[in-house]
């Protein structure tokens, strides 16, 4: 079993940022990369269409994305007139994913999100665009741009599951529709995970704001009762890489390495502050928790900003024993109610 101290120093760089106070989470920007590869037919263009235009909204009059930290590309010439900046090929995702480094700030978010079709072949993963498919290591290639920064990479495609380990990465995210290149069917995994963004019913611990770890969770869920109401029988089995280590995980825990991980990748802010649920309660013993977890939130923040003057091992301990401390606060906070 994976442990926290592995985690804490896989994501050494960049991943304590999410951490250091709700109130910074919420100020750090997301930046999204919404890609929407080929159709081949007009009921899948749409399909596609629908579901990009649904995480386009979501992020922007939902979650508190910038309009102008939002890149589509693609190749529909029916989609919301002014949203696509250009085709959907590897070329012009490399172009997108330079001008984001250029851009971004060092704490700042990204996430991509990967819509259409995907193939395995000769045991290579592929998303399918216009022009050369896109593979696992053109993508990493145009990843690396955006170190030290956070990055998560959302898959929805068929076949997709190739692209957790060709894209392990410390402090990196990787989501896929299927487990293995074999499940080549037609996914559903981008219709749920655009409701996650858009509904409330993804938001676990109902903190107002949506990490990729519940965005998961509520998308593998509705996935399944979607394949079980059907009676058929289910051919996607969606994994979650949280913390980079190329290994994916159908079943995550909030309280291991790949949830804890993504767990702190929030998209967008709408973040209620720990001060605001406090001051907002009349549970005196929940305000306590939350007044504790702040107090958390800027240890780890007062450590981060002494990496550099410490040794690795004594910085690696120390966050592991904070994140233990945050993880079993946060459970604490839930189980009184509260948003953890």
């Amino acid at each position: 079993m994976r442990t926290v101290r592995a985690w804490a120093g896989a994501l050494a760089v960049g991943a304590l940022a999410a951490l250091a106070s709700a109130r910074a989470v919420a100020a750090q920007d997301t930046h999204l990369v919404l890609v929407v590869g080929l159709g081949g037919d007009e009921s899948y263009t749409a399909r596609f269409r629908g579901w990009a235009t649904t995480i386009y909204d979501a992020a922007v009059n939902r979650l508190g994305v910038a309009a102008d930290r939002v890149v589509w590309l693609g190749d529909d010439p029916s989609a919301p007139a002014g949203r696509i900046q250009d085709k959907a090929t590897v070329a012009a995702m490399r172009s997108a994913l330079t001008q984001v480094a250029q851009r971004a700030g060092a704490e700042d978010r990204v996430l991509i999100v990967l819509i259409g079709h995907g193939t395995e072949r000769e045991g290579r993963a592929l998303f399918n665009l216009t022009g050369p498919d896109l593979t696992p290591a053109d993508l990493a290639v145009m990843l690396d741009e955006l170190a030290p920064r956070r990055v998560a990479v959302v898959n929805t495609g068929s076949a997709s599951a190739g692209f957790i380990d060709g894209l392990k990465a410390p402090g990196r995210t990787v989501i896929t529709a299927t487990r293995s290149g074999r499940e080549n069917n037609e996914t559903w995994f981008a219709g749920y995970f655009a409701d996650a963004l858009a509904k409330d019913g993804s938001d676990l611990d109902k903190d107002g704001r949506i990490s990729l770890f519940e965005a998961f969770e509520y998308t593998r869920r509705e996935v399944k009762r979607y394949f079980d109401e059907k009676k058929i029988l289910l051919t996607e089995h969606a994994l979650l890489d949280g913390d980079g280590n190329g290994e994916g995980t159908m079943e995550p825990t909030g309280d291991q390495a790949d949830g804890l991980a993504a767990g702190t990748f929030y998209v967008g802010g709408g973040a209620r502050t720990a001060e605001a649920q406090a001051a907002a309660s009349d549970d005196p013993v929940l305000r306590g928790l939350l007044t504790e977890r702040t107090r958390l939130e800027e240890r780890i923040a007062s450590l981060r900003a002494r990496k550099d003057t410490m040794e690795a091992a004594e910085y690696d301990q120390q966050l592991e024993e904070l994140l233990v401390q945050l993880a079993l606060k946060n459970r604490e906070i839930r189980e009184h109610g509260g948003g953890g």
